[in-house]
């Protein structure tokens, strides 16, 4: 969600993902615990956060490996609910592809995407290898949730770990591609709206982030789901606000979402 660099601390954590350099903000941490805890044994919110900290890690890498791939230097920070991936404007000697005829066109929008993508993949790996373990995964699509699975095969904290890899994978990706900015979806309408709809596409696409984002806010607070009320609410009155003081013309760099 945040498109900035926050301010680093003594607490922080460093460290290299093939080549990427990764910096982890201690308030990744608080929130993870946050979202982690839940009644049970201690050992249960730890695995929790082990996956929300590999889950994120990989949806960030998905955005850095493309950037990587497009000839940009890609770094990683991961801080509150998610993070970003950015780049320099120098171009690696090892990577190209961006310069290539026709690669230029689609970047922002396959860089967006790979996010996302990456978790997915996370996900179906982690089925793959369950179910080489023994396990019986079945999803079905439709009511009370887009996606479901059932689970059988597996007990303890193995299920546990399972259901939260599926769940952040899965529905953290999905809420990712929604076209409310700046998460992924948003970035993503953004280029095509300035693609195809002309001068005032960038107006257009926070005006769909704006409705979006509301739609999603009221949807939260209906249903009792009240951090994803306050979550939406909150983008879509930032999207109101950008369309209040932005003149023309495009966002710098490829900032990043939840």
């Amino acid at each position: 969600m945040f498109l900035a660099d926050p301010p680093r601390t003594p607490y922080d954590l460093y460290f290299r993902l093939w080549g990427i350099p990764v910096r982890v903000h201690p308030l990744f941490w608080v929130v993870g615990l946050l979202i982690s805890f839940a009644p049970g044994p201690p050992l249960e919110m730890f695995i929790r956060l082990g996956v929300w900290f590999v889950s994120i890690l990989v949806h960030e890498m998905g955005h850095a490996w493309m950037m990587r791939y497009y000839g940009w230097n890609p770094s990683v920070t991961l801080y509150a609910m998610g993070g970003f991936a950015r780049y320099d404007r120098g171009f690696t000697t090892q990577f190209s592809s961006y310069q290539r005829p026709g690669n230029r066109e689609y970047a922002q929008i396959i860089i967006a995407a790979a996010g996302p993508g990456a978790g997915f993949l996370l996900a179906g790996l982690s089925v793959v290898v369950a179910e080489l373990a023994g396990a019986d995964i079945k999803f079905a699509v439709g009511r009370p949730s887009i996606v479901v699975w059932h689970i059988t095969g597996l007990e303890g904290n193995f299920l546990m770990m399972m259901h939260f890899t599926l769940f952040i994978n899965i529905y953290w990706g999905l809420v990712n591609l929604l076209p409310v900015y700046p998460l992924d979806g948003g970035q993503i309408s953004r280029e095509l709206f300035m693609r195809y709809v002309g001068n005032d596409g960038l107006q257009k696409s926070l005006w769909l982030s704006v409705g979006v984002g509301a739609a999603m806010a009221l949807f939260g607070f209906m249903h009792d789901y009240y951090f994803i009320g306050l979550i939406f609410g909150y983008l879509a009155f930032s999207s109101y606000q950008l369309l209040q003081t932005f003149s023309g013309g495009g966002f710098g760099g490829f900032g990043r979402n939840l």
